[in-house]
């Protein structure tokens, strides 16, 4: 038994905690008990039929699940480290070099579905970004690759990501839990690679759209999307396997997930989705899909989620010396961890020192 296993979890408010505005167990109940593509379909039936926000609408929704802790001011930018603020609805414009106007970055280019709604407003993979980085970015597949790339950078700012200047592009080998991967696919053209930090959230974008647009995104163009890997091409499924394990969810998403969804903490306008990440609610799902779990069925009280108040109970808890420890689920630069009288611990128990 875990260490893990002897602890009797308490959540006690820990101010950088994130909670769920909704139980996720009853939330996604119809996929209990499922794997593979029938798990993504299962999936497609909880979050499709969301409430489309409108194009015109997205700066309204990102001023406050793409401003720093929400708070309505201070934008994020996935593509750059440009300083842009705002005082309300996120305006979008043109400019000539980086820091000069923000944009709203498809990562799903808008051409790939001829820009047909809802998946142009859809905002789980409509993100502020700036202008320039965005038009270097243009309807290029995301990848990795290796020599030289293209990116913009000004008096203000740089941009953060780059575009390949080659078109043979592979996916780097990787160590994730002990076990080394290689990934075998590759792309025969230009690919961008924006920085590690959002390469996460830019994979679980990926496969959020590879779900909720189960029924129609192998027929888009692009090369991302495909009927190969349940929903994706195969040299985009192996991409963002990696990019997903490697950069685990951040406070940064749990928080764009509640306000997207319509959680009031955090989202301060009157527009939401009323839909949720699957694969930020629960990251693990991403295996039972697309990676190492196909074969196994989902058990969801047995699933971990970076939610404060979504940390489920191992069967079989004891006491240590004849008393329950309280213990807290917390979030600390992007891992996950199980704080326990004032000592650290991993989810699987080990000591953090």
């Amino acid at each position: 038994m875990t260490i893990l296993a002897l602890f009797f979890v308490v959540q006690t408010g820990w101010a950088d905690d994130v909670n769920s505005s909704v139980s996720l167990t009853e939330y996604y109940a119809t996929a209990n008990d499922k794997g593979g593509n029938e798990l993504r379909m299962a999936l497609f039936d909880v979050i499709k039929g969301h409430t489309s926000i409108g194009y015109k609408q997205l700066g309204t929704i990102m001023q406050w699940s793409d401003t720093e802790n929400a708070d309505g001011q201070n934008v994020i930018d996935i593509y750059s480290d440009c300083t842009y603020t705002t005082s309300g609805p996120i305006t979008w414009g043109n400019a000539a070099s980086v820091g000069g106007a923000m944009n709203r970055e498809h990562t799903v280019p808008q051409s790939w579905f001829d820009e047909d709604e809802p998946m142009k407003s859809d905002a789980f993979h409509v993100y502020p970004s700036d202008c320039k980085a965005n038009n270097n970015r243009s309807a290029y597949l995301y990848g990795e690759f290796s020599g030289n790339g293209t990116s913009n950078s000004s008096g203000k700012c740089k941009e953060t990501g780059k575009l390949s200047t080659g078109n043979s592009n592979s996916i780097a080998s990787y160590t994730y839990e002990n076990q080394t991967y290689t990934p075998t696919a590759t792309w025969s053209g230009r690919v961008y690679e924006p920085a590690d930090e959002y390469k996460g959230d830019l994979a679980r974008s990926y496969f959020y759209m590879a779900t909720r647009y189960a029924d129609k995104c192998a027929t888009w163009s692009g090369g991302a999307f495909s009927t190969a890997r349940n929903g994706l091409g195969v040299y985009t499924a192996e991409l963002m396997l990696k990019w997903h394990r490697l950069d685990p969810v951040s406070e940064k998403e749990l928080i764009r997930n509640e306000v997207i969804y319509g959680n009031p903490q955090y989202n301060k306008s009157s527009k939401k989705q009323g839909n949720r990440n699957p694969f930020i609610d629960y990251p693990e799902l991403v295996e039972y899909i697309w990676g190492d779990k196909q074969e196994l069925t989902i058990t969801l009280t047995a699933l971990d989620s970076p939610y404060a108040n979504e940390q489920p109970l191992p069967d079989g808890i004891e006491s240590i010396g004849g008393e329950r420890m309280a213990a807290k689920k917390m979030l600390v630069n992007g891992q996950l961890i199980i704080l326990v009288d004032g000592k650290k611990y991993t989810l699987m128990g080990q000591p953090i020192q």
